[in-house]
């Protein structure tokens, strides 16, 4: 209901366990900070420097200027964008950037749409080639008066799948990264608290199961939304990769472009327009995209399968000088994550070469104090601290839980389903997640559902990570209602979107998504974690 907000809501653990007698006050408040939220504060602190400098908008528009040419081909490179970006931004903040362009975009294919209807109709003295823009259009695009001509009903109809790309392929970005999306923290967290000495899942692992998901998942949904929006394009695509495989053979080359590839050649120019208009590449943007690629590398290599890590050669290292100590990483993501984001507070926006005999200044430029990638004043503004106090509540819910058997309890009511194929088993579970995060914010959904699902492990004697995963990634699964995520509630700002639109999409997204999941959770996911036989494992929780 958030009768109360929901920051102040995660501390409710922290005043009810103690009186309840489930835990003191001393261990409950230790639990609601630990490494996984300083791997979430480092996430956000990159997040925070790559929009503020324009990273993202740079890496969106290029990719549109490649993909954006048909209403198919837009729609995928929109949803590749959100679903790219997603995975190292927060969900909200990739949206919040990817609908003013695709905003700006709709408005110029509204301009080039009228042009074409006027010159069909013989009404105007415009042809399509002559159709200039100046500019300041796609940034400054009137809006429709009234008694002004309205939107032909297709062209209506594929802006309605244009505006629902972004936040699905945001809401799909986030499965494939470890710091993808709260939830997946979440699990993390649980998980290693509940059973700590079972296999680890660090970033490299979970990229290497959930990736595959994703990309299934994004695209199965452009599929659905080309079939549902733009189907006309859709068949036109393919229409003419037949006709050019044809014409390959019969040696018949035709380059007569049609009207509407007329139409898409000026909304790619007015896109690298676009593009064009950032200018060449700033030195906070190239050290930016350097330092992701860093970071995300050492979190991929800090213990691969298929070689000796380089935190476990660290660990040796420690061993040598403990003696007697088993080899376990001292090293983990999070560490990575804050060497990267202290590193933000002291490299400068400014090349510091410049003015110096390695590099020339520009001519007339004053050499003076650089400000630096970050700054404290716009981590305070800008990092979601409710998140982060949320997080916290979860694992002190998940803590609880585990102290006073709930967990376990709960999970006892599932017995019906003991004995029952296993796919089956994640069939129910995904589409349980499915429809309670349509309800709630699917952290709050992983948070209550983590502890249940691990104590479910036991009595089903099934694999915590299958079920756990299962749950995990269904979580992310809202598309159907636009209070589920704050990206559906976002598009609203579009008058083209309605509420029954959003629904009848989202159905056939979760029902296909939930069997993507499934179908992944239950093949690829356990033998890429080295687990041999899905059925519960008692020495992984501590004694």
């Amino acid at each position: 209901t958030e009768a109360m907000p929901l920051m102040i809501t995660a501390l409710v653990p922290a005043v009810l366990f103690p009186f309840a007698g489930v835990l003191d006050t001393k261990a409950v408040s230790a639990v609601y900070w630990n490494y996984i939220s300083m791997l979430m504060l480092g996430t956000f602190l990159m997040a925070e420097s790559v929009e503020s400098c324009g990273l993202h908008r740079r890496i969106a528009l290029a990719i549109l200027s490649l993909l954006g040419r048909s209403e198919a081909l837009l729609m995928l490179g929109s949803m590749l964008v959100s679903w790219k970006l997603s995975m190292f931004m927060s969900n909200t903040a990739t949206t919040a950037m990817m609908l003013p362009i695709i905003g700006a975009i709709i408005e110029s294919l509204r301009i080039i749409q009228r042009d074409i209807e006027r010159k069909n109709a013989g009404s105007g003295e415009v042809a399509l080639g002559d159709v200039k823009h100046n500019g300041a259009v796609a940034d400054s695009l009137p809006a429709k008066e009234e008694g002004e001509e309205a939107d032909s009903p297709q062209f209506t109809w594929f802006c309605k799948g244009l505006i629902l790309s972004i936040p699905y392929g945001a809401s799909i970005g986030g499965i494939a990264t470890l710091t993808g999306t709260p939830p997946n923290l979440v699990f993390k967290a649980v998980y290693e608290t509940t059973f700590p000495h079972g296999p680890g899942v660090d970033f490299g692992k979970w990229m290497a199961f959930c990736y595959p998901i994703s990309l299934l998942l994004v695209l199965t949904g452009w599929h659905v939304l080309v079939l549902m929006y733009a189907r006309f394009s859709y068949f036109d695509m393919v229409k003419q990769a037949f006709k050019a495989f044809v014409n390959l053979f019969s040696r018949q080359f035709d380059t007569t472009p049609t009207e509407n590839q007329k139409k898409w050649k000026l909304v790619n120019q007015e896109i690298k327009r676009k593009y064009r208009a950032l200018g060449p590449l700033r030195f906070p943007e190239i050290v930016l995209f350097c330092l992701v690629i860093i970071m995300v590398l050492l979190w991929l290599l800090r213990d691969p399968a298929f070689l000796k890590g380089w935190s476990i050669v660290h660990a040796e290292k420690m061993v040598e000088q403990h003696e007697g100590e088993d080899i376990h990483p001292y090293l983990k993501d999070a560490w990575i994550a804050l060497v990267v984001g202290i590193l933000l507070f002291n490299i400068p926006k400014e090349n510091p070469l410049e003015g110096t005999w390695l590099w020339k200044a520009p001519p007339g430029k004053k050499l003076q104090r650089s400000e630096k990638l970050l700054t404290f004043e716009t981590v305070m503004a800008k990092t979601p601290w409710d998140v982060l106090l949320l997080l916290g509540g979860g694992y002190a819910i998940a803590e609880g839980c585990e102290q006073s058997k709930l967990s376990k309890w709960l999970g006892e009511s599932f017995a019906f389903l003991k004995g029952e194929n296993n796919v089956l088993i994640a069939l129910v579970i995904c589409l349980l997640v499915a429809c309670l995060t349509e309800v709630a914010s699917n952290t709050a959904s992983t948070t209550l559902l983590m502890p249940i699902l691990a104590g479910m492990s036991e009595t089903l004697n099934v694999n915590p990570l299958f079920l756990m995963i299962s749950g995990t990634i269904a979580a992310s699964l809202a598309f159907c209602l636009p209070s589920a995520t704050g990206p559906n509630a976002m598009v609203f700002t579009f008058k083209e979107i309605r509420v029954i639109d959003m629904l009848r999409t989202g159905v056939f997204m979760n029902l296909l998504s939930v069997l993507i999941v499934v179908l992944g959770v239950s093949t690829w996911t356990l033998s890429i974690l080295g687990i041999t036989e899905n059925v519960y494992q008692p020495d992984w929780k501590a004694p």
